[in-house]
């Protein structure tokens, strides 16, 4: 096997080897990279790559500016071929190191599961219900209520931050699952022989695959990937969840779960979302929701096949499901069009069977129905076919119900529970589409249909007219156009979108989302337009507030429509506000977004509850800090009291999706931890911060908003700046997503908020994150309030997040790099406002240690510090790499073979800073030096490794056999090890360890 310190051979960073990462960790990343150097021997690595790999291994060892220099003088030197070559390798070290990561989280977490330790994760099902019984007090009914009555709903979107092509997904997703195999302790040696040689076939496919797409994906593209999410992980993920709830309930001898609790539910913007996406037509929208039922039809046909198998009992069955089957027998399905045993029929006293083989039968039809009208076939078959969930729905209860009945609960508890789950989860459409459009689209419409009508320019009136036109037509019963009416194309797009929805059906859809709403008649065009569309039941109505004065105006949005006669008699008493983080971050700086949103959901509540109405919340968050992200247990945890009293609706974005419901295991996860935040976050409701932490907040809040919009609005070198400095025109043509990049033609304020934050972590500055927040604490500071910033910091857990979310990332920042940048790319004219940028940075840096009271970023969370330490190694040679190829594409902007090279850079930066590590998990500040619990993957048992001073040293060739090696007996106060420990001297304790 080829070594990293062969002399052909690419020389790799030692941040992938070293004593950084925690054994088992390290030893899949080492043995993933052995892997992959196999694969470069076979087919030979240019002398330039591998030269340049050896410098940059020199520079992550001394970070001095001669090695720096060194390593850019001869990336300069490189052929376009070799960059992207050696680009593409930095690339897929970062992907297998964040793979490794990844599977090393959730074998922590078993580890917890199983009583080893609890260097880990605690926001388990069992701990979050037992902490609240026995540790707050809580009566375990009042758990158990709460926990039928939240609400998750996450909605899936299609933004263009996955920068990583569904061909690789596909091939790092059965990595991860060979990685499992490879850590159980039931293989043979020849099982275990074979796993790895599939892994190493799965790690040369993925480098022999190219990683850039040659074609922009369509909108359909983009909704087929989401669902492959739903049917390849989520649809296990989400039983399994239900399921680990009702085992801790049944442990505190609490009833399990009703079977109709929806704990998670599904949204998605794939095919739905038309805002500023002319690409997403009411033809497209009516194609994926077709393709949406064929796919869940599919999958619920394999679903009921399997009760058939399970569901065989006889004879016995509720008077209810009796009477049902009389209602199907003159159909005459009792199994004549398919057989279980080849030849033989189901029998008559199968009561089961003879109601699962109609559903069957239905199914099969339903899914040749919504098949041939997805493919735009004219042969669409006939016979009865399944309209809607409840049809399905209805039937599976009854035979549950009736297992119940007839004393056989316990085979209710299978397949038929979670098919039921499923079910109540998913729809039978798999998920629901909402649809978004700007508010001035709707605006346009209802200004056509009053030029039709003769009653002139309908944006040009006042807001009061506004809403007296509106008010007397939802009223009235008379349709507004005629077969004569023919508006422009975009208005008749609008039409056209409703027409189809209501042809259709509510069924399919969720929400109606208006961006950039402002006012009240905003949403009653809206509700206009259903009405004269014909949708009935019509679309719940969500403006989505974006910018900060949108938000400082939402309550009295919401107040005016809350005090209209005929809205308020329609919502019944319901309301969905969506809360924008990207572009209201992008408006006003990360700082003054979050505080505006908070104060916000504040006032949205308080509105709400005084009118009687349940609101819910739709939080239009990002991947990234700049967009809203971050880890979602913190993020439900700093939630003002009673924003989550009509339950959590969220985005998932682009390589969130990936990140969270990658894989059956990580969905999982992810999902328990949203039910114990929400959980926690509903009982124990955060009290509001007093008046102190307000005015200061406040203080803040407009000290750092001034001089982020004095330097991204008002400077006039702002804007070359950020041009020359950031790949944000590459971005639009590496074909990430269906959307263009800017809703219109622009400079910065049009610029998505997506490719806007993606462009400045490219070059390590990540400027909408951080600018203007060092400067709002050193104003704080200088007015001697610097001890009442700590004191928010220690008790205020919105202000402790937002500040921990911004030192995690300007530890990924990096002057030294962006500097390059600069010189490479920049006018020299600019270099002294790079510089203004630059101290602003540092500043921050300064300042945000000193609330902290830390002498370095990340101090106190060890864990996410070495996890983003350990990558930048790999990160810096891609950006040397990106910033000299931008330099020649300015010179050679047309050079197919440079620009692929430019965009596998981009790719390989985001792989690096991507959020790195979780903060909910406990810090391990405080354990004792040297103590690291690995698993051995013979016996499954975790065991106690001391440094090799204090007792132990371990041979990791040894661990991976299940043979453990000590140079002297552990402390007592270790557990005892296995018997098939062997000991070694001190003399064979191993190099390559850190001690």
């Amino acid at each position: 096997m080829a070594t990293p310190s062969s002399p052909t051979q690419p020389v790799l960073n030692d941040s992938f080897n070293s004593g950084a990462f925690v054994d088992p960790l390290r030893e899949d990343v080492k043995m993933m990279q052995n892997m992959l150097l196999d694969c470069l021997a076979k087919e030979g690595i240019s002398k330039p790559v591998i030269q340049f790999t050896k410098l940059a291994k020199d520079f992550s060892k001394t970070r001095s500016t001669e090695d720096f220099q060194a390593l850019v003088a001869h990336t300069e030197t490189m052929s376009h071929e070799d960059c992207s070559l050696a680009g593409r390798l930095y690339l897929e070290l970062l992907a297998l190191a964040n793979l490794a990561e990844k599977h090393h989280r959730l074998r922590r977490w078993r580890s917890y599961r199983r009583g080893e330790g609890d260097i880990v994760q605690h926001h388990t099902l069992e701990d979050c219900i037992t902490n609240l019984i026995q540790n707050h007090g809580f009566d375990p009914k009042l758990v158990r209520d709460s926990l039928m009555g939240q609400t998750l709903e996450l909605v899936f979107t299609a933004h263009p931050t996955q920068a990583t092509r569904r061909s690789l997904l596909v091939k790092y997703a059965r990595i991860m699952q060979l990685l499992e195999l490879n850590d159980s302790h039931f293989l043979t040696p020849t099982e275990e022989q074979i796993n790895k040689e599939a892994l190493k076939r799965e790690i040369f496919g993925a480098w022999r695959t190219n990683s850039l797409r040659v074609l922009k994906p369509t909108p359909e593209d983009e909704a087929r990937i989401g669902l492959t999410y739903i049917e390849d992980s989520l649809w296990n993920s989400v039983p399994k969840i239900y399921n680990m709830v009702d085992v801790a309930l049944r442990n505190l001898n609490l009833e399990p779960l009703k079977i109709d609790t929806k704990l998670v539910s599904l949204a998605s913007w794939m095919g739905g979302d038309r805002d500023g996406n002319p690409f997403v037509t009411h033809k497209v929208t009516e194609s994926i929701v077709h393709l949406c039922k064929y796919r869940g039809a599919d999958k619920f046909a394999e679903e009921i096949e399997g009760l058939m198998f399970e569901l065989s009992m006889h004879n016995k069955c509720s008077p209810a499901l009796r009477k049902y089957l009389e209602t199907i027998e003159h159909q005459n399905v009792a199994s004549q069009n398919w057989d279980v045993w080849h030849s033989h029929q189901i029998s008559h006293d199968e009561p089961y069977r003879l109601v699962l083989q109609h559903l069957r039968t239905k199914l099969i039809t339903t899914r040749a129905y919504y098949k041939a009208l997805y493919e735009g076939s004219k042969d669409v078959p006939n016979g009865p076919i399944f309209r809607n969930t409840t049809e399905l729905l209805e039937p599976l209860t009854l035979i549950y119900d009736s297992l119940y009945e007839v004393g056989e609960g316990e085979l209710a508890t299978g397949l038929l529970r979670d098919s039921l789950v499923r079910l109540h989860c998913f729809g039978l459409n798999l998920v629901k589409l909402d649809v978004r459009q700007e508010s001035t689209r709707h605006a346009q419409a209802v200004e056509a249909i009053t030029q039709y009508l003769g009653l002139g320019n309908f944006t040009e009136w006042t807001e009061e007219k506004k809403l007296e036109f509106l008010n007397t037509e939802l009223r009235s019963k008379r349709p507004l156009t005629g077969v004569d009416f023919a508006p422009e194309p975009g208005v008749a797009e609008v039409m056209a979108t409703m027409r189809m929805i209501a042809q259709i059906g509510s069924e399919s859809f969720g929400a109606y989302v208006i961006s950039m709403a402002t006012t009240a008649s905003d949403v009653l065009c809206v509700e206009l337009l259903q009405k004269e569309a014909g949708i009935m039941p019509t679309l719940r109505v969500a403006p989505l507030f974006e910018t900060k004065d949108d938000l400082i105006q939402a309550p009295t949005t919401i107040k005016s429509l809350y005090e209209n006669e005929w809205y308020r008699a329609h919502i019944n008493d319901k309301q969905e506000v969506m809360l924008g983080y990207s572009d209201s971050a992008k408006d006003a700086g990360r700082l003054t977004s979050v505080w505006e949103l908070y104060k916000a959901q504040e006032r949205l509540v308080e509105l709400s509850n005084a009118h009687g109405v349940k609101l819910t919340l739709f939080h239009g968050r990002g991947g990234s800090v700049g967009r809203g992200g971050g880890p979602n247990y913190l993020a439900i945890q700093s939630q003002p009291a009673g924003t989550l009293d009509g339950g959590l609706r969220v985005t998932v974005q682009g390589e969130v999706i990936e990140n969270y419901f990658g894989i059956t295991t990580v969905a999982q996860q992810s999902l328990e931890r949203y039910t114990t935040a929400i959980l926690n976050a509903g009982l124990k409701c955060p009290q509001p911060p007093c008046d102190e932490f307000r005015s200061a907040m406040e203080r803040l809040s407009v000290a750092s908003c001034e001089q982020y919009r004095s330097l991204i609005y008002e400077n006039p070198k702002f804007v070359q700046y950020f041009q020359s400095i950031t790949p944000a025109t590459i971005l639009g043509s590496m074909n990430l997503g269906s959307r263009p990049a800017k809703r219109k033609a622009g400079g910065v304020e049009q610029l998505r908020a997506i490719p806007w934050v993606f462009a400045w972590t490219q070059n390590r500055v990540h400027l909408p994150v951080w600018l203007g927040v060092g400067r709002a604490i050193q104003t704080e500071a200088e007015a001697g309030n610097l001890e009442l910033l700590r004191r928010m910091y220690r008790e205020w857990p919105f202000f402790k997040s937002t500040i921990e979310l911004i030192s995690m990332v300007l530890s990924k920042t990096q002057p030294q790099v962006t500097r390059l940048y600069e010189e490479q790319l920049v006018d020299p004219s600019l270099w002294e406002f790079g510089a203004f940028v630059m101290k602003r940075m540092r500043d921050t840096i300064d300042s945000v240690l000193l609330v902290t009271e830390e002498k370095e970023l990340l101090v106190n969370q060890p864990v996410l510090k070495r996890a983003i330490d350990n990558r930048m190694p790999s990160v810096d040679p891609i950006n040397i790499l990106q910033a000299v190829l931008m330099k020649r594409a300015v010179a050679d902007e047309e050079n197919p073979e440079l620009l692929d090279a430019l965009k596998v850079t981009v790719q390989g930066i985001a792989a690096g800073m991507q959020f790195t590590g979780r903060r909910d998990r406990p810090s391990t500040a405080g354990v004792t030096p040297g103590l690291i619990r690995p698993e051995c993957r013979r016996c499954d048992q975790a065991l106690w490794r001391w440094h090799w001073a204090h007792a132990v040293a371990l041979d990791p060739v040894s661990l991976r056999a299940g043979a453990h090696g000590s140079s002297r007996a552990p402390v007592p106060a270790s557990p005892k090890a296995p018997s098939h420990v062997r000991l070694f001297s001190e003399g064979d304790r191993p190099g390559l360890w850190p001690w």
